[in-house]
């Protein structure tokens, strides 16, 4: 009677084992399936900011992402909204049948959300005669 007994904690341990085997590898494959669309998602993305940037604009956002990720992230996230996410396989579609768009976003457009981004502000410098450089509002203020 004890035999059977080990023999039927065994089976039932045996049991418990085969069932966690089984969930680590479905897990697993579970993992490698969302990381294969995460990457084919951004692979996708990058096809569309190809796309709609000028070469000039992407690889200034190219050199942002290596530079200064937090800027290029924030700038992801002005360009690529959650719609576009919704709708990239449809987009993609487009762009290919198309050939590209009609128009695309200049590096003046990224270099404009990256400043604003950054909290730089624009200003005019003027060089008198004397060589003095002073900003524009001082200069026709100056009496």
């Amino acid at each position: 009677m004890n035999e059977k007994k080990d023999e039927l904690e065994q089976y039932e341990l045996d049991q418990i084992r085969i069932k966690k085997m089984k969930a680590i590898i479905d897990a697993q494959k579970m993992q490698q399936v969302n990381q294969e669309r995460a990457g084919n998602m951004y692979e996708k993305i990058d096809f569309i900011l190809r796309a709609v940037l000028h070469p000039s604009a992407y690889s200034h956002l190219n050199k942002l992402k290596n530079d200064e990720p937090e800027v290029y992230q924030r700038i992801y996230n002005e360009l690529i909204s959650p719609d576009v996410f919704e709708s990239i396989d449809y987009l993609v579609a487009v762009v290919k049948q198309q050939g590209g768009v009609p128009r695309q976003i200049p590096l003046d457009a990224i270099i404009y959300i990256e400043r604003k981004i950054k909290g730089i502000k624009s200003t005019i410098k003027v060089k008198q005669g004397d060589g003095e450089v002073m900003d524009l509002g001082s200069y026709l203020t100056k009496k």
